[in-house]
């Protein structure tokens, strides 16, 4: 190559101009030829090796976020089954027990009063429920437990008060709903005299269907306060936390004013808030809601200027 005929002493010249101050015994020294290239060759490795390190941290630190994300995921799930379980075995033993038997079968004011004692209590010992209500094949409300404000203890609605729910989706749905199955709603916000609460109480229902000599008889369904579930589900240190339904509406933003696009004027949808990218770390929920609205759970890492209120 052509710098292979160049003397030695330009290499010197070239060390004197990198460092002019040099001791003048230290500039007599020189390098030959393969040792320059040695060096050379030496620097580019380092440089690269740097450089494989560099991406070799940034790919651990990304794999170790994606391991956070999945477990914290499965400890959300977890927690999830075992709430949504729980709820669901309580009101298969409120539809098996011998007093909804005797209520179906006699239709008298006695065994009613039994099975309205049985639900109250169910009420009292599971502060998530806000209505336990029994409701006939027609539709009308027969039995009605509703917790009361002010944590005071649940109440059972008087008979003048009940009413019929025959036009309701959640009537039609479970009607239809085959014996030992059950019904899972979609999740809304509760209405009180046709208009959504001020104070907002995200509410999942599940409904139990009654057969009797192998006809449909009625339903046994629970409105769960679903508030402190979905507080827990989205509390987070590492991450920010959304929950979408398959339309990409949101339930649940991390700020609070952007939650519920769906019922709420005004908020817009998951994909017109949230750039949605492949860091967004994302998991179906509909094995456990069953309700099909298709709701996952989506973690974004939470910089650390950014609070969970902030998007």
């Amino acid at each position: 190559m052509h710098y292979q005929n160049r003397p030695r002493e330009s290499f010197n010249k070239f060390a004197f101009l990198i460092c002019p101050k040099m001791p003048k015994h230290f500039r007599l020294w020189t390098l030959s030829n393969p040792k320059w290239l040695l060096l050379l060759t030496m620097l580019v490795v380092n440089l690269f090796n740097g450089s494989i390190i560099s991406s070799a941290n940034a790919s651990d630190m990304k794999n170790s976020l994606q391991i956070k994300a999945a477990d914290e995921i499965e400890a959300k799930r977890e927690y999830l089954k075992h709430i949504i379980g729980q709820q669901e075995r309580l009101l298969t033993s409120l539809v098996d027990t011998p007093f909804m038997n005797a209520y179906i079968a006699k239709n008298q004011d006695s065994d009613r009063d039994r099975l309205s004692e049985l639900f109250l209590t169910a009420a009292a010992i599971n502060r998530h429920y806000m209505q336990v209500r029994f409701i006939d094949a027609q539709g009308q409300e027969k039995i009605r437990i509703e917790q009361s404000n002010n944590n005071l203890a649940p109440v059972i609605i008087k008979e003048a008060a009940l009413q019929d729910k025959s036009s309701r989706e959640y009537f039609s749905a479970t009607q239809k709903t085959p014996a030992g199955e059950l019904w899972h709603s979609p999740f809304d916000l509760n209405i009180e005299q046709g208009a959504i609460e001020q104070l907002i109480k995200p509410t999942y229902r599940i409904a139990h269907p009654v057969y009797f000599d192998g006809a449909f008889s009625g339903m046994v369904i629970i409105n769960l306060d679903m508030t402190y579930v979905l507080n827990y589900l989205t509390e987070s240190n590492n991450f920010l936390v959304y929950l979408v339904d398959s339309d990409n509406e949101l339930l649940i933003h991390p700020d609070p004013k952007k939650s519920w696009s769906k019922y709420l004027p005004g908020r817009s949808k998951y994909l017109q808030t949230t750039a949605l990218t492949s860091e967004n770390m994302t998991h179906s929920l509909e094995d456990i809601f069953k309700n099909g609205e298709g709701i996952r759970i989506i973690l974004r890492e939470k910089m650390s200027n950014e609070s969970s209120t902030k998007d």
